[in-house]
């Protein structure tokens, strides 16, 4: 069965990267126009994208971002499928000077509570199924990608950003995932990957490296953890690009080099 024969479900698919893969895979969409009624009970694959990244959460919304984060995956796991795949983040490992990889034993320091619903959907997914693979993906640049910070550092425009200079961040390409998410379903690839670029970038050095003069940093330090891509990497040699590498690549295709 190749690639396009296959009934794959894509969630998340009204923005960002899960609209983004819903359209180059043409793929079945949830988003929350619809009802998990309204879909079919079997799939091929589920590629669980669908988040709420909220940062304001009351008491009153906190239902609604408790299922979008996490109920949800809980009632997808409940159709039938042959893989599912849900896209996890770095951010959920610790900030520290420690490298982490996918067989880590972790303190549990989220930042967020965003980030925490990903662990616990991460420990549900693996309690549930033995036909997952985890996704725990850096940052993702796309030029339809809600606005980021690297984005307004290359803007160059006066704009404060809320990060200090020494914060560190680390991105790879939208091309980049839904490449290694191909790769893994044509090889039935379970399992946990961090899917990153190969080193972070210190902002001071990329608005250094850019030769950008009109970046005014912000005082919240921002530490985005060390991982080890190696697993990923030996799938998808793109991923032993740099942070600095992806942007540059980033900045070819949207011809501001």
């Amino acid at each position: 069965m190749t690639l396009k024969s296959k009934k794959i479900l894509t969630t998340g698919t009204s923005r960002g990267f899960g609209k983004f893969i819903a359209k180059k895979l043409n793929t079945y969409k949830f988003d929350r126009s619809l009802k998990l009624c309204d879909l079919d009970k079997s799939y091929d694959v589920i590629i669980h994208c669908a988040s709420n990244s909220s940062k304001s959460i009351l008491s009153k919304n906190f239902n609604k971002f408790s299922y979008d984060n996490f109920f949800l995956t809980t009632e997808l796991l409940n159709l039938n499928f042959k893989h599912f795949i849900f896209i996890s983040s770095i951010g959920i490992y610790p900030q520290s000077h420690k490298i982490y990889n996918e067989k880590s034993n972790f303190e549990i320091k989220t930042r967020n509570n965003y980030e925490f619903l990903k662990i616990m959907s991460e420990n549900f997914i693996q309690k549930s199924s033995k036909r997952f693979t985890i996704l725990r993906v850096a940052g993702l640049l796309d030029k339809s990608s809600r606005i980021n910070s690297i984005q307004k550092i290359i803007a160059n425009n006066n704009q404060r950003i809320s990060l200090s200079s020494s914060s560190t961040l680390n991105y790879i390409l939208y091309e980049d995932l839904l490449n290694f998410i191909e790769i893994i379903i044509k090889k039935k690839k379970f399992g946990i990957f961090n899917v990153s670029a190969n080193k972070n970038i210190k902002l001071i050095d990329l608005k250094k490296s850019l030769n950008l003069s009109n970046v005014k940093f912000g005082s919240y330090d921002y530490i985005t953890p060390k991982v080890d891509n190696t697993k990923a990497k030996k799938e998808y040699a793109n991923l032993k690009l740099t942070t600095y590498q992806n942007i540059k690549k980033y900045l070819k295709k949207t011809r501001k080099i």
